[in-house]
C-alpha cells in the first residue's frame, strides 16, 4: 500500500493522542511517564493539550504520512524552527500540569534535562528541531519515518539551518543514515520504576549542505491546517527526491579478536602519523625494531599481557577493510600491576624526546588520576582518506558508553588537530607540554604540543 507526506490538522488531535501512546508503549522511558498504564482520561488530556498548544510554539510545522488506500494518518513528526533568540527568556523552562496517572515529578525532570542539554549544545542560535517522530506501530517499517526525515532535511537545505533531536538507542540508526551525529548523551536511572535501571538519551545533529549563511525563517500565524509548504515549497511526495543514504562511508565498530588484525592496525598507525614530524624522531626510520612487523607484534602482545587493553576497530562496510582504531585501557584493579604500553621499547628509540614528551604527560597523569579507576585513551587513529567521516567519534562513543556505565573518569593524551572532537565529547583541557623538536635531532624552532584531557563521567539523571 503506497504512502504519502500530508498536513496534519488540529482535528487529528485525538489521532496523534492514540498513535503517541501506541508507539511509546514498548519505549522504557513509558515506564518512568505512566507507567505504561493509559487511561481514557490521560488520553483526553492529550488530546485537549495538543488542541490548546495547536501552532503556539516557534515556527511550528506538524507533518504526517497517510495510507493512500485508506486515507488514515499513519506517522506523525513535529518541527520547531527555532530563529536567533535574544536575552536570557528562552532558557527558561516551565513545569507542566501534568494530569493524573502521571509520574509528575519524573516526567518535569525529564523535559528539565532535555531542554538543559539543548540549550547547552544550541544555545540561541537559529536551528531546526524535531521535536517527534513516531509511526503507529502496525505500520512500521513501511518507510513512513524516512519520509518525514526527508522533509526535514529538504528544510534544513533550503534555509541552511541545522536539525536538532534527541532519540532513544532503538530510533537512533534511521537518523544515523541520514546524515545525522550523535554529539551527547544522558543516562537515566528508572530504577525506580523498573528493573531496567537504565536508558540512554542520544542526541543527534545534522549540518545543512551545503555551508552558507542561515537564511530568515519565515514567520508564520498559527494555522489550524499547518499547510506542508509552510516553512519552504515542497512538492508532493511522489515528487520528492528520495534521499539515499551515503554507505560509502559506513562502518562497523567491532572489538579485536583476530590476531591477524594487528598487521593492519600498524598498517592505518603508519598512514596516520606519515606527516607527523615527532615520529621519526621517537624511532630510527626503517630500525629492525620499528617496523610494521614488530609494532604489529608489540599490539598482539599488548593485549596478550594485559586484557584491560582494549582494541576497537572500525571496519569500512563496503569494503571490509579496517579504516580506524583506538585503543584504551581500563584502570579497574588498584592492587595490580597495569601495562597499558609495552615495557621495551624499541632498539634506538630517542629516550631523551620520549622522557621530555610522553614522560612529562605520564607524570601529569599519575598525579591526577592516583588511587583512581579511569579510562585511558592511549591511541586513536585513521586513515587520512577517512578523516572528517565521523569514524573517531563512533569508536570513542563505544569506549564512552562503558566508561559512563562504570561512572569513570577518562584520560587522554592527543594533538591540537583533535581537541574540537575531545571537548565535544566532553573532555576538558587540564594541561599539556610542549617540546622543541631541535633539542632531540629535529629542526630547532620546530614545537611539537600534546595535551592532557580529563573526561567527567556523565551523570545518570535520577528521575
Amino acid at each position: 500500500m503506497p504512502i504519502e507526506l500530508c498536513p496534519i490538522r488540529k482535528s487529528d488531535a485525538a489521532v496523534l493522542a492514540e498513535m503517541g501512546y501506541a508507539a511509546y508503549k514498548d519505549d522504557i522511558v513509558s515506564h518512568l511517564m505512566y507507567n505504561n498504564n493509559v487511561t481514557p482520561a490521560m488520553k483526553a488530556w492529550t488530546t485537549q493539550t495538543t488542541e490548546k498548544g495547536w501552532g503556539q510554539g516557534p515556527g511550528e510545522r506538524r507533518i504526517g504520512v497517510r495510507d493512500t488506500e485508506t486515507g488514515n494518518l499513519i506517522a506523525s513528526s513535529q518541527w520547531f524552527f527555532y530563529p536567533q533568540r535574544e536575552g536570557d527568556d528562552w532558557k527558561n523552562i516551565p513545569d507542566v500540569d501534568w494530569p493524573e496517572g502521571y509520574n509528575k515529578e519524573g516526567c518535569n525532570q525529564l523535559i528539565k534535562v532535555h531542554n538543559e542539554k539543548r540549550n547547552e549544545i544550541m544555545g540561541p542560535k537559529p536551528f531546526i528541531l524535531l521535536s517527534n517522530c513516531i509511526t503507529f506501530p502496525a505500520h512500521q517499517r513501511r518507510g513512513a519515518g524516512a519520509l518525514m526525515v526527508e522533509w526535514g532535511i529538504e528544510q534544513s537545505r533550503e534555509l541552511n539551518l541545522p536539525i536538532f533531536l534527541t532519540s532513544s538507542p532503538q530510533g537512533r540508526r534511521l537518523y544515523e543514515n541520514f546524515g545525522f551525529t550523535a554529539i551527547d548523551r544522558f543516562r537515566l536511572d528508572l530504577s525506580s520504576v523498573t528493573t531496567e535501571t537504565r536508558d540512554t538519551i542520544v542526541m543527534l545533529l545534522r549540518e545543512p549542505y551545503p555551508s552558507q549563511p542561515p537564511k530568515p525563517i519565515p514567520i508564520l500565524k498559527p494555522d489550524e491546517d499547518m499547510p506542508i509548504d509552510a516553512a519552504a515549497p515542497v512538492p508532493a511526495a511522489p515528487q520528492l527526491p528520495v534521499a539515499v543514504p551515503d554507505t560509502k562511508y559506513d562502518v562497523v565498530v567491532a572489538p579485536v579478536t583476530d590476531p591477524a588484525d594487528f598487521d593492519r592496525l600498524a598498517e592505518v598507525e603508519d598512514l596516520a602519523f606519515a606527516a607527523d614530524p615527532i615520529v621519526p624522531l621517537l624511532f630510527p626510520p626503517n630500525h629492525e625494531g620499528n617496523t610494521q612487523a614488530t609494532r604489529a607484534e608489540a599490539h598482539r602482545k599488548s593485549q596478550q599481557e594485559d586484557p584491560t587493553n582494549v582494541y576497537l576497530k572500525a571496519t569500512s562496510v563496503a569494503t571490509g577493510e579496517i579504516v580506524a582504531w583506538v585503543k584504551y585501557h581500563l584502570f579497574d584493579d588498584l592492587e595490580r600491576e597495569h601495562i597499558p604500553y609495552p615495557k621495551a621499547l624499541p632498539p634506538g628509540a630517542n629516550i631523551p624526546l620520549m622522557e621530555a614528551s610522553f614522560g612529562t604527560l605520564k607524570a601529569l597523569r599519575d598525579e591526577k588520576m592516583a588511587g583512581k579507576q579511569y579510562g585511558y585513551v592511549l591511541i586513536l587513529v585513521t586513515v587520512p582518506e577517512w578523516h572528517r567521516r565521523g569514524v573517531g567519534r563512533k569508536l570513542l562513543q563505544s569506549y564512552l558508553d562503558l566508561i559512563d556505565e562504570k561512572g569513570w573518569e577518562s584520560w587522554i593524551d592527543a594533538s591540537p588537530a583533535g581537541l574540537g572532537l575531545y571537548r565535544k565529547l566532553g573532555w576538558e583541557q587540564v594541561g599539556g607540554v610542549t617540546v622543541d623538536l631541535g633539542k632531540y635531532g629535529g629542526k630547532l624552532g620546530d614545537m611539537e604540543t600534546t595535551v592532557s584531557l580529563l573526561r567527567k563521567p556523565k551523570g545518570v539523571v535520577k528521575v
